[in-house]
């Protein structure tokens, strides 16, 4: 590993682990202090979020992507009954469903990119 991919696999990493805690302090509080992106709809926003988090810890962690996926989905389900303990909210599996999907498209990009970046280097 040279030394761009040294230092974009830790930027990766502080991404990744910054948007565990974001995520996790958006969906357990309470819905006044939810911040919401302007135009985009509650499910954009839930699958946008663990895109990011399972692409940016599947590319910080290459070789335990498998690890990764299945804990990212264990997080997004674990959030939903979470809420369930917050009067102001509620866990539903559809939205389980869309944050699931929305780790399992970052994952999948994730290992599109590092194949991509791989044929890159070779060709040069």
């Amino acid at each position: 590993m040279n030394d761009i991919e040294t230092t974009l696999r830790r930027i990766a990493t502080v991404i990744g682990w910054s948007a565990v805690l974001a995520i996790a302090f958006v969906t357990l509080a309470p819905v006044g202090g939810r911040p919401h992106l302007s135009d985009a709809g509650p499910d954009i926003e839930r699958f946008l979020a663990f895109l990011l988090l399972s692409g940016t810890l599947s590319l910080a962690y290459p070789k335990r992507r498998g690890l990764v996926l299945a804990l990212t989905i264990g997080l997004a389900i674990g959030l939903e009954a979470a809420q369930l303990l917050e009067p102001t909210r509620h866990g539903k599996p559809h939205d389980a469903v869309v944050k699931v999907l929305g780790a399992m498209a970052g994952a999948t990009l994730a290992v599109l990119t590092d194949k991509f970046a791989r044929g890159l280097r070779r060709a040069v």
